[in-house]
Formats: structure tokens, C-alpha cells, sequence
């Protein structure tokens, strides 16, 4: 092999000793062998490990979609077995039941929540498990607002004494006087309960009802409770369903310990005892 500056000259030898056609190749080639044999040993290693790894992506892709189409399928079986006339049966129950609560509602004077559409429809089509849990979730919200801002139960578990309308006056046992409300009777002390949501408008004395507390529901509503031994709200305070907000006592016009209620509606007086239960 001759070497010159810029290339090297290989000669190639037979068995027999005779030169063949030599070869020139470039110096730095020749000095620089083992470097490009490492460089193409990484570009060859690299190839490899590229086409492996897409090989195996691949693999998972079909994996992906295998699984997908046999849960798909799955769904497909179990729709296909559902009972349609079952459900109808179930959603129509459940609508006769809050048809129920709602005309005991709308007997106190509050509006009926609307039914339309309701989950028992009679067209064909059921509508899909997500329209269904809107609608009755839209539906039990407004119906838990009218029951949570009307005025219902006891303010205090005790005997209805006096109910309302005529009644002989208590004080002289001569005449008749009209009663406002009922009268609960109860020891000094116990406690009287908010029996709705709402806000207090007032608290203080009141005339013949002595300490008094008055408080604004929706719908119109409003309560009335006398005679208290003690007041724990103030005017404009946020009460909740069952919150104490005093004391049976016997203040003003009153004969002895007990708590006289009153239900208003836009400003009228109706009678308590429609309101002592929901059915």
C-alpha cells in the first residue's frame, strides 16, 4: 500500500502474487477507520431500536382497539337486554309519588311544579339516562325549595288549646272573639322552632303577643309567634328549618305559658292546622 499526502493508493494481491488494479481511497479514511466504524455501528444501532419501538406501538395500538370493540359489544349485549317496559314502569311510579307531594303543596297555595316532560313519557322513546337524572334533579330541587320555604309541622310538640277562628273569650268567658291562630300549649322555657327557611322581620314586643317574633318565607309566607319568654334572633337574621328562636312564655295578652302561631299568606291569615302536616 503507498500512501501520498491526500490519498492512499491499496493494492490488492492475488494467490499467486500478482497485483491487481490498485485502489485509491482518502488518507483520513484510512487514519480515521475505527471512528467511522463506531459511527455507523450507531446510526445501524439506532435504526434498529426506532424500528423495534414503532413495532411495538403498533402492537399496543391493536391492543387499544381490540379492547375498545369488545367493550363496545359489551355495551351493544347489555342495552340490547334492557327492559324498556320495566323502566317506563319505574319512572311512571316515580311520578305519581312527587304528583303526590305536589298536590299537597299546591293545597297550601303554592304553585305546582311543572311535570313536563316526566320520566314515564308515552311516546316510544325513552330519553337518555342523562336527560333523565337533569329532569329529576330540576324536579326534586324546586319541590325541596317549596318545602323548605313553606311553613310546615309544629314550632313546639305540644296540645293545641285554642285553635283559630271564634272562639269564647279566654279572659272574661263572655263573648266571642275571633282567634288568629292556635294556641300550643307548653311549660315556660321550651323551645320554639322555625318551621321554614327564611328571614326574621321582626323581634321584639308586639301589643298583645308580648315578645314576638315574625318570620318572611317564600311564597308569600309568614309566621307569627307570641307570647315568648325570651327571643334568640334578631331582625334580619337568616334562620334555618328547626332553629330555636325562643322560649314559651306568657307575655302580653296571655292567660298562662304557651306559644300562639300564626301562618299568613300575602297578608292574609290562614289557618295553622293545614300546615301542621303535609298530607
Amino acid at each position: 500500500m503507498k500512501r501520498t499526502n491526500d490519498k492512499t493508493t491499496i493494492l490488492f494481491v492475488s494467490k499467486n502474487q500478482q497485483a491487481i488494479r490498485p485502489i485509491q481511497v482518502s488518507s483520513r479514511l484510512i487514519s480515521n477507520w475505527k471512528s467511522y466504524l463506531v459511527y455507523i455501528g450507531l446510526v445501524f444501532a439506532t435504526c434498529i431500536t426506532a424500528i423495534a419501538y414503532l413495532a411495538s406501538d403498533r402492537f399496543k395500538q391493536f391492543e387499544v382497539q381490540a379492547m375498545l370493540t369488545k367493550k363496545i359489544h359489551s355495551m351493544h349485549i347489555m342495552i340490547a337486554k334492557v327492559d324498556t317496559s320495566s323502566m317506563r314502569e319505574k319512572f311512571t311510579t316515580i311520578d305519581k309519588e312527587l304528583e303526590t307531594l305536589n298536590g299537597f303543596l299546591k293545597a297550601r297555595g303554592i304553585k305546582a311544579v311543572s311535570t313536563e316532560p316526566m320520566g314515564g313519557e308515552s311516546d316510544s322513546d325513552i330519553e337518555s339516562p342523562e336527560e333523565i337524572i337533569s329532569f329529576y334533579e330540576t324536579y326534586l330541587k324546586k319541590i325541596n325549595y317549596n318545602i323548605s320555604y313553606t311553613p310546615l309541622g309544629y314550632p313546639y310538640p305540644g296540645n293545641i288549646t285554642s285553635t283559630f277562628g271564634h272562639r269564647e273569650n279566654p279572659f272574661s268567658g263572655v263573648g266571642v272573639e275571633t282567634h288568629k291562630g292556635l294556641d300550643i300549649k307548653g311549660p315556660s322555657g321550651a323551645p320554639v322552632k322555625s318551621m321554614a327557611k327564611g328571614k326574621v322581620e321582626f323581634a321584639g314586643l308586639r301589643g298583645g303577643y308580648g315578645n314576638c317574633i315574625i318570620l318572611k318565607h317564600a311564597n308569600g309566607f309568614e309566621t307569627l309567634y307570641g307570647h315568648l319568654s325570651k327571643i334568640k334572633v334578631q331582625v334580619g337574621q337568616q334562620v334555618d328549618i328547626g332553629q330555636q328562636i325562643g322560649n314559651i312564655g306568657s307575655t302580653g295578652r296571655s292567660t298562662g305559658p304557651h306559644l300562639h302561631y300564626e301562618v299568613h299568606r300575602n297578608g292574609d291569615r290562614i289557618n295553622p292546622q293545614s300546615f301542621l302536616t303535609l298530607n
